[in-house]
């Protein structure tokens, strides 16, 4: 085999290492997990804060997670990872000969780790992984999945091997052990790369074919001698590669101040059984100063426990028909609402992309509707997804001022909705939208 035919294996490794780390980064994003950073080709430099970095080790750490905090003092987990792919012996498992480095540089960082914390501590908050796209050979699999489980061993010559890899036995090993994770016959590179597109389009409006290799960009410039100094990726990172902020992530806060204690009025009853009731979005109208926007802000107290409601304000105290504070585009309404869902861990954060349409931005949004309605129903089954939209009737008036054919009000009120989720909103005058609903 030529030299050639040598190296481009090799480099398929490192695309595989590239590809499934971008795909971890994703989950910086969640706000359903605690992730706060991944440190790329090594521990991260703040593991110990005020002190020296532990480098024993090292050199097995391909990827390093760290959930709560990057200092491990605080952290409620730091993952340790070694990635480890083949492209000629994918189906060829791993054997312990194989894998006796890898075992010997988490031993020896356990050992180390124990310097400073206990046993029990260790034990709560550290896990090593070995993750492959080949298969581990399932004696030694069972060896190790046996002594973790202080059982009988099935193949005493496999754990033996395990004593002589690591330098422990007895208690010792088993407590190591327990924190050993095999996670073997991943997808190839091949199959990460197009995963990784798949899962980087669950959070943007439309396809984007930038954005999953600018994500990979990131991971692979960590992973280079310009990211020795700082080798760790953070959701602002992650934010950065796919050219947004947490800015552009909520373009339109309400800012309808809540009023306690605030008087219901006669008809709130009366308006409120009809929003459960109501199959079309209801359009709630009145003249000025009756109450609407109190009672647009009092919705969320009349519904059912585990309810979810999102209160969108078109209005903006009157910033919506100025250029820096325009509340009736797709790109400002939808993408509020949906991350305030996201923030809620209800869905999938929406990250707006210059690419995108508004049929885009529609659809992305109704994917999430779905998203969050079924986790709603879960913790109720009568429970509701309630969107408020406040003022309704201005944000197409800003977009007829500019030009714009119609607003995000226009385009969401003809959109069919999960059954627990209802549209409420609210207008100055009677909307002409030719929508159905309630008055």
């Amino acid at each position: 085999m030529s030299r050639t035919n040598l190296v481009r294996p090799s480099r398929d490794g490192d695309q595989f290492h590239y590809l499934w780390a971008a795909r971890r980064c994703l989950g910086l994003l969640s706000a359903q997990s605690d992730l706060v950073a991944i440190s790329i080709e090594g521990p991260s430099p703040d593991e110990r804060a005020g002190e020296p970095p532990i480098s024993v080790g090292e050199e097995v750490i391909d990827i390093a997670e760290y959930f709560g905090s990057e200092d491990f003092q605080e952290a409620r987990l730091v993952r340790y990872m070694q990635l480890k792919h083949s492209t000629l012996h994918a189906s060829e498992p791993w054997t312990a000969s194989g894998l006796e480095k890898t075992i010997q540089g988490f031993t020896k960082r356990y050992q180390e780790l124990l310097r400073t914390f206990s046993t029990d501590e260790l034990a709560a908050k550290l896990q090593f992984w070995f993750v492959t796209n080949r298969p581990i050979v399932s004696d030694f699999a069972e060896a190790v999945a046996d002594a973790a489980a202080e059982t009988i061993p099935r193949h005493p010559y496999e754990l033996q091997k395990l004593e002589r890899f690591s330098s422990l036995d007895g208690d010792f090993l088993t407590a190591f052990l327990k924190l050993l994770h095999f996670e073997d016959r991943q997808d190839d590179y091949w199959n990460q790369r197009n995963i990784l597109f798949q899962d980087v389009s669950g959070y943007l409006p439309d396809t984007d074919v930038d954005a999953p290799l600018k994500l990979k960009e990131l991971v692979n410039r960590r992973a280079l001698s310009e990211g020795e100094q700082n080798p760790t990726i953070t959701k602002m990172d992650v934010l950065r590669a796919l050219s947004t902020d947490e800015r552009l992530l909520f373009p339109a806060p309400c800012l309808i101040e809540s009023l306690d204690g605030a008087v219901p009025r006669a008809q709130e009853s009366d308006i409120m059984r009809a929003i459960f009731g109501a199959a079309a979005p209801v359009i709630v109208h009145a003249s000025a100063g009756v109450g609407k926007t109190v009672f647009a802000n009092r919705i969320a107290q009349g519904l059912p426990d585990g309810s979810t409601c999102i209160l969108y304000d078109c209005f903006g105290n009157g910033q919506y028909r100025n250029a820096s504070g325009y509340r009736h585009r797709h790109r400002d309404a939808l993408v509020q609402i949906v991350n305030e869902l996201a923030a809620k861990g209800l869905c999938h954060l929406l990250i707006p992309s210059s690419h995108a349409d508004a049929p885009s931005y529609v659809r992305a949004f109704i994917h999430r509707m779905n998203q969050a309605a079924t986790l709603v129903r879960l913790t109720n089954p009568s429970s509701f997804l309630c969107i408020v939209v406040d003022a309704a009737d201005n944000a197409q008036m800003a977009a007829e001022e500019i030009g714009e054919a119609r607003s995000f009000v226009r385009d969401l009120i003809r959109e069919k909705m999960p059954d627990n989720v209802r549209l409420v909103f609210r207008l100055f005058v009677k909307f002409s939208g030719n929508a159905g609903g309630n008055g």
